[in-house]
């Protein structure tokens, strides 16, 4: 993995140090995921007609127009272009949830977002595509249009490190995405990283109206461990981070129902995603995100070679 060398952020003290250690993660993330092999991003590629030539010994014979051969009588083949250029979007949630980490994790939700964005923008940029970033929580923070022009994913991860979690923030999915289908023109790819707390009905929509425009929708969910199988012990005060209050409870005696609604909740987002053609990944801060974008790849895989 290359790029420019790291710049500091004015008025972001040891940021440097902190983009230094974001490049070091996406490259682990990068290599660590299929043997270091880079799988195309395009679900299903824009692959355009160009022009008829004569049919040459050598040639696909998928590529013969039998329909020509039949006017003709002579062999030609299709030539077409090459890919369409994908406009690549990563959103990253920036609300106060993002910034939990609990005790089982290396790095926080929002940590670890920066690198599976990173590692996205930067698979998007390798094959020739453009990236460009989201930020947001209550509202759109940073709009930084898809580009991959020289530098530009060096600009990319200097935003991924600047962004921080809203304290005391919730997370406006549906503004944000709505302003997020106004700006996208031709087909693009959509990377929402987001632990889905606060999510609506509207949300669900919002992801699903871009699906029915043809964008091609990636969400990955990402829960810390503590929030999924609640862990703690004795009596614990819970406090909202995103202005819910504080409550407390003993943990031994919701545990069962907190996990049964959490299960019901992953559940539903699943046939959402289903019916509605996102791709949904289910990811947890416990484990790497070489792991989580090797899943991702499998998935995409799968995908494209289903009849």
């Amino acid at each position: 993995m290359k790029g420019r060398a790291p710049r500091s952020i004015p008025g972001e003290p040891g940021t440097f140090d902190a983009l230094s250690h974001l490049f070091i993660e996406v490259r682990h993330a990068i290599e660590g995921f299929q043997g270091g092999t880079h799988p195309s991003l395009h679900m299903s590629p824009s692959i355009e007609f160009a022009e008829h030539r004569r049919y040459e010994k050598g040639d696909d014979l998928r590529t013969v127009d039998w329909k020509a051969l039949a006017r003709t009588d002579r062999h030609f083949v299709k030539s077409h272009e090459r890919e369409a250029q994908l406009a690549g979007l990563l959103l990253l949630d920036c609300s106060a949830s993002m910034d939990y980490r609990g005790s089982r994790a290396a790095m926080s939700k929002l940590a670890f977002a920066r690198v599976l964005l990173g590692a996205m923008g930067y698979l998007l940029i390798r094959q020739g595509d453009a990236a460009g970033l989201v930020t947001f929580a209550d509202r759109r923070h940073l709009y930084l249009p898809p580009s991959n022009r020289p530098g530009h994913f060096a600009v990319l991860m200097d935003h991924l490190v600047a962004a921080r979690a809203q304290e005391d923030c919730t997370t406006d999915y549906d503004t944000t995405l709505k302003e997020v289908a106004s700006r996208l023109g031709q087909r693009s790819m959509i990377v929402l990283v987001t632990d889905l707390w606060n999510a609506s009905k509207e949300t669900e929509i919002a992801l699903s109206s871009l699906c029915a425009r043809q964008h091609d929708v990636v969400l990955f969910h990402l829960l810390s461990p503590d929030e999924i199988d609640l862990p703690f012990e004795g009596r614990v005060q819970f406090v909202g981070m995103e202005k819910d209050g504080a409550v407390d409870a003993d943990p031994t005696a919701i545990r069962g129902d907190y996990r049964d609604e959490l299960k019901a909740l992953q559940e539903h987002w699943r046939r959402t995603a289903r019916r509605a053609g996102i791709d949904l990944v289910s990811a947890v801060t416990s484990d790497s995100p070489a792991r989580v974008l090797a899943a991702f790849a499998r998935n995409r895989t799968g995908k494209r070679t289903a009849p």
